[in-house]
């Protein structure tokens, strides 16, 4: 293990500073006294601050000290610090400060360790650092803005993010910005299809007012059909009472002929009695009204089932259709959702 992680880095630059040269701490002066002791009494803080897990404080604590005296072990804490924080791009900016200081040969030991440190915790970074890749579907590429985390990205270009959660916006000209969440783990490849088949603005009007238009079509249905089947079904009573009473007035008819023996045989073939004109007639009008009422009754049926189809049938749903597609790419989770909402 290295001297930096074997001491504290304030203890190491209490035993350098004081020896070090403006040329060897690559500043324009010397730092004060005043200045050293303030970024020792940082680097302390900073020092227990990271053994007890607060690395946020931490990187304040280490930051902090940088600003009134510059030396590399600062600077390698913060990055510690970063990567504990899960923020590995910061991290990974502070290693390359780190390496691409040039150090005289008479820097502090302490100073060239920090490099030597910075190289080898750099390249251990670099695999853990997740990407994403987003490919469109459903639309041209060069019609679409991507944002990631609010910055702009390229369609089909992995790009860094730190690990955690990341909102992924596509937004296309004419059409509702589509938005998802999506969580990267350390060292995922993510490839994610962002799924853009959306019914443009008018279609999505025309079906809102088809399903108005449905809607209104609801309310004549229920008034026509309501009073086709009050009608019918009053009309058909009627015109059955009807058509009992001239079947009763023919059956007595029928009595009164079968019971004259001059009449018996006759009424079928003649009406000259007026007894058997009475009875054609009766007869008649019996069928007439027992036909009206079977069409009455009809009316009335032909109501009541526009009735029920008027309360039963809703408006169809407009048309959802959603695609999900899983987040391909190890230690990158969650679903890409696409379509029509």
């Amino acid at each position: 293990m290295s001297t930096c992680r074997h001491l504290g880095p304030a203890l190491l630059l209490g035993l350098t500073l004081l020896a070090a040269s403006p040329t060897a701490l690559a500043e324009p002066s010397p730092p004060t006294a005043e200045a050293k002791l303030a970024a020792k009494a940082l680097a302390d803080k900073g020092w227990e601050l990271f053994n007890a897990g607060r690395y946020e404080d931490a990187l304040t604590a280490f930051r902090d000290a940088e600003a009134q005296v510059h030396a590399p072990p600062f600077l390698v804490m913060a990055a510690r610090s970063c990567e504990r924080l899960g923020r590995l791009l910061e991290a990974r900016s502070l290693y390359q400060r780190v390496l691409d200081e040039p150090l005289s040969a008479s820097a502090p030991r302490a100073f060239q360790q920090a490099q030597a440190d910075a190289k080898a915790e750099l390249a251990a970074l670099a695999p853990r650092i997740p990407t994403l890749e987003v490919t469109l579907a459903g639309t041209a590429q060069g019609a679409v803005q991507l944002t990631l985390d609010g910055e702009r990205i390229a369609p089909a270009t992995p790009v860094e993010r730190d690990p955690g959660d990341h909102t992924l916006v596509g937004v296309q000209p004419g059409r509702p910005p589509v938005s998802r969440t999506i969580r990267l783990d350390e060292r995922a490849k993510g490839y994610v299809v962002l799924d853009l088949t959306a019914p443009p603005a008018e279609a999505a009007r025309t079906r809102g007012e088809s399903s108005a238009s449905r809607d209104d079509l609801r309310k004549p249905l229920l008034i026509g059909g309501g009073v086709a089947a009050g009608v019918g079904v009053i009309a058909g009573a009627a015109f059955t009472v009807l058509a009992l009473g001239k079947g009763s007035d023919a059956e007595d008819l029928r009595a009164s002929v079968r019971a004259d023996r001059e009449l018996k045989g006759r009424c079928p073939s003649t009406k000259s009695p007026p007894v058997c004109a009475e009875l054609s007639d009766a007869v008649d009008l019996q069928y007439a009204f027992t036909n009206v009422a079977i069409g009455s009754f009809i009316v009335g049926a032909a109501g009541v089932g526009t009735v029920i189809y008027a309360l039963v049938a809703r408006p169809s749903a407009p048309d959802r259709r959603v695609q999900v597609a899983p987040l391909v790419g190890s230690g990158v989770t969650g679903l890409s959702l696409s379509g029509r909402f």
